[in-house]
Parts: C-alpha cells; structure tokens; sequence
C-alpha cells in the first residue's frame, strides 16, 4: 500500500531569521525528502494550496525560494515535481465523509496536515523551523464523540520527521506500512489467509471490505487494525485474551446496546454458529468499528467492519 508524505503547515508558520537560514532549513527538508523515497515511500508530497506564498524567511516566499540563483537547481526541481498539484483537497471530502472528526490538535493549535497524516496513516514532514518539529513522534489532541455521544480528548501519537535521522528512528513503523501490499478492500479480501492467517473472516465482512476502494482512507484504517489483530495473535500462546496487550483501543460493547442491537451483534461465524461479536477496535478517529471474538490462543474471528452499528 502506498505510503504517502504530508507537509506540516504549522512547521511553516515561523519564519527564518533570514534567508541564508531559510535556504539551509529547505535544504534540510529536501535531504529528509530524498531519504523517504529511497526507503520506498510515495514519490508525492501533500500540501496546503497557495504553498508557494508561505514565506521562508521575511521577504522571502517559497516562490522566491524556487527562482533562487543560489539554491541548488536540483534542490528545486526535486521540490517541484514532489508539490506538482498533490493538495489536501483531493481528499478532504472523503475524509469528512468517513470520519467523525471534532478536531484534531497539536499543541493547542488546528493542525490539517497532521489530521491527514492521522487518518491515511501517512508520514508527516516538517520545515525544522522549531525545535518541537524536531522529533519522530508528534503527539496529537483528538476531540471526538465517544460510544456514549459524550465529547472526549484523548492523545493520538502520528510518526514524523523533519531530518533525515527521524527516518531511522521509525524505520520499523515505515517497513510494516509498506508492506501492506493490498492496493484495495478487493485485494485485502483476496489475499485475507496470506496477509491475516491466524485471522478468521466470517462472510458477513467479505462486503465491508471490498467495498473500501483505494483512494479512502478508512481502508489504511481497516487494514491497520487488520494487522494488529494478527501480530497480537502471533504472540498470543497461552492465557486469556489480553486486550491491553494491542496498540488500540479494545473495548467491549455496552449491555444495554447488546440487548438493543442483538440482532446486529449475533453473527453466524465460518464454523455455522451465531456469535456475540461485542469485543471491538475504533478506528482513529472516526465512526467505523472492527468487531471480533477470541476463540483462544491466537485465534480471533472478525465479525463486522463499518460504521458503528446504529
């Protein structure tokens, strides 16, 4: 699966003493570019539109920046062909559309480029403007609504860079994303005993899955969590089913929505038997749930992916 870029807006918004400054910092980010391609990300950098009036250093705009005599030439056309037109705008009706977002926050500000890069499961980039951009991990402050309706602020950590040592630092996170091979919810499907052995599929979900094209970011979602179950079943050997010991949340539905959605949470597995699928994982953020059961050491049946049974 792709792994795409995201530039962090908020990481423009502090302008370089000067421009001999801002030319280094640019320098800097291109370095951590050209690093993120060669261990296999995307070869596209997502922006804000009107990029290219951000000013680097006072007097001194991106647009400046690109006619510059005295910045590499290479450096710029790398940079233009990376910011050709990938905007956040391609893709923030779909986000609206699949995620029940309040507000995503970075240390008290709105942050959307960090929003995009929490819901596609994206690399966040950074101009190393400020020291607190220089880091591999951002912690987030989600604002959602909860099962209960009620609004909640809980932490949310996105991986990041802003030179090219950060990409070291998450090499493993970046292995693992890219190797989600799936180019779409059809694929995923297919290849569900390939990707998810210790997994079990009842035929419920076959169209929830396939129905997620590509371009969605609830299907990086899906797949994520997707994986998770599956390497927590790969050190699950012995004992009860540990819900603490998975990256997400797991939480258990409520009685009173198991008695009011029965129906809905009584799912016929692989093996012809009816089910309680209370257990579930939420995707982050937004309104879609992934129910399973544990039957045992490393074995979980996925029962229901979608919106939250209503």
């Amino acid at each position: 699966m792709d792994l795409d870029m995201v530039l962090n807006e908020l990481s423009l918004k502090t302008p370089a003493a000067d421009v001999p400054t801002a030319r280094q910092l640019m320098s800097e980010l291109i370095r951590t570019l050209l690093k993120a391609i060669e261990t296999g990300v995307k070869r596209k950098l997502r922006t804000q539109e009107e990029l290219y009036s951000v000013e680097l250093a006072p007097g001194y705009p991106i647009a400046r920046w690109c006619n510059d005599k005295d910045v590499s030439r290479e450096e710029i056309r790398f940079f233009l062909t990376l910011t050709t037109k990938p905007f956040w705008k391609d893709a923030a009706e779909e986000i609206k559309h699949e995620f029940d977002l309040s507000e995503v926050l970075y240390q008290g500000e709105s942050a959307m480029g960090l929003t995009f890069a929490l819901v596609s499961d994206a690399l966040a980039v950074s101009l190393l403007s400020e020291s607190k951009w220089d880091c591999s991990r951002l912690e987030l402050q989600l604002r959602h609504l909860d099962d209960r309706e009620e609004l909640i602020e809980e932490p949310v950590e996105i991986v990041h860079a802003s030179r090219s040592v950060h990409l070291g630092e998450c090499g493993d996170w970046m292995k693992k994303r890219i190797r989600i091979t799936a180019r779409d919810g059809i694929q995923l499907w297919q290849r569900r005993s390939e990707l998810f052995p210790n997994l079990e599929f009842c035929e419920s979900v076959r169209p929830q899955v396939e129905s997620l094209k590509a371009a969605n970011p609830m299907f990086r979602q899906v797949a994520k969590r997707l994986f998770e179950l599956q390497e927590y079943c790969l050190t699950w050997t012995t004992g009860p089913f540990n819900k603490d010991a998975l990256p997400s949340k797991v939480t258990p539905e409520s009685e009173s929505r198991l008695q009011q959605f029965a129906d809905r949470f009584n799912i016929r597995c692989p093996d012809g038997e009816n089910r309680l699928f209370s257990w579930h994982l939420r995707m982050t953020p937004g309104p879609w749930r992934l129910h399973f059961v544990e039957l045992g050491p490393g074995r979980i049946i996925v029962g229901y992916i979608g919106r939250k049974i209503q």
